[in-house]
């Protein structure tokens, strides 16, 4: 039988001042995806030697404004992780998350993705939609409150706009320059007048075939005719080249070859 120990002693309190009714689907998306955020943070800042469980559970929704109080198992005897505790922690680095969406910081404390952002603005969301209303998490040991977040529905929905306008930035290209990168070719038209066709795949940034455009028409020209050094073909030769990589959503959608090292291309056989 598997025994599960549960502290009962430290809790996260959620609550929502809520003036309107809360939609049903918004509260539940967003206790989710607090709970996922909970989730990551434990992952991520504990050490993979210890089995420490990130799940929240919930032990008391009570009534009035929307309540729910929210337990987690028993951490394992372990070296000390965080200053008061897992849950203190996690509103600390959620309180200063804030600060940095409302711009009263210049950095996060800890890097977001497109996902993390989007799980913010869902966990903000029943707040931000009703005016006057307040969004409370609160963590307590022994029915002490230890630490303590309080969002307004005017501060979710300035974070809203901020995390929106993110979202919005990690959608455009990013350019990034990669200097002497294997690059082998999967198709070509060798055609200098053409920029269609031609993919190539360089391991090191991506295993798949992404689309190849030049700087020049000399650099394509250099690369058109294979190296008279090698009896093999263009195709089964492997090049050096410096490139940059355009990216969408964080994926390598277009390589840009700057320059071609003639004297660096070898068999990839060999």
């Amino acid at each position: 039988m598997n025994i599960i120990e549960i502290d009962f002693d430290k809790k996260l309190e959620i609550k929502i001042n809520n003036e309107r009714p809360v939609n049903l689907t918004d509260l539940t998306v967003s206790l989710l995806d607090l709970s996922s955020q909970f989730q990551r943070f434990v992952e991520r800042e504990s050490s993979d030697d210890y089995d420490i469980s990130s799940e929240l559970l919930i032990k008391e929704v009570r009534s009035g404004s929307i309540i729910v109080e929210l337990v987690t198992k028993a951490a394992p005897l372990v070296p000390l992780l965080w200053q008061g505790g897992s849950l203190y922690q996690w509103v600390t680095t959620s309180s200063s998350i804030i600060d940095w969406f409302l711009g009263k910081a210049k950095n996060p404390p800890l890097d977001l993705t497109k996902k993390d952002l989007q799980q913010w603005k869902n966990i903000i969301e029943p707040v931000a939609k009703d005016s006057g209303s307040q969004l409370v998490i609160s963590a307590s040991d022994n029915a002490t409150v230890i630490n303590q977040l309080i969002v307004s529905s005017e501060q979710a929905n300035a974070a809203q706009n901020f995390i929106n306008r993110r979202i919005a930035n990690m959608d455009e290209p990013a350019d990034h320059i990669h200097s002497k990168k294997v690059l082998v070719w999967y198709q070509t038209k060798f055609d200098a007048n053409s920029e269609t066709g031609d993919k190539a795949i360089v391991e090191d940034i991506r295993k798949n075939p992404t689309k190849v455009i030049f700087e020049n028409n000399a650099v394509k020209e250099a690369m058109l005719h294979g190296h008279n050094n090698f009896n093999k073909q263009w195709h089964e030769l492997a090049y050096v080249v410096d490139l940059e990589v355009q990216t969408i959503n964080g994926v390598p959608k277009l390589y840009k070859i700057l320059r071609y090292y003639e004297d660096y291309t070898f068999d990839p056989e060999e």
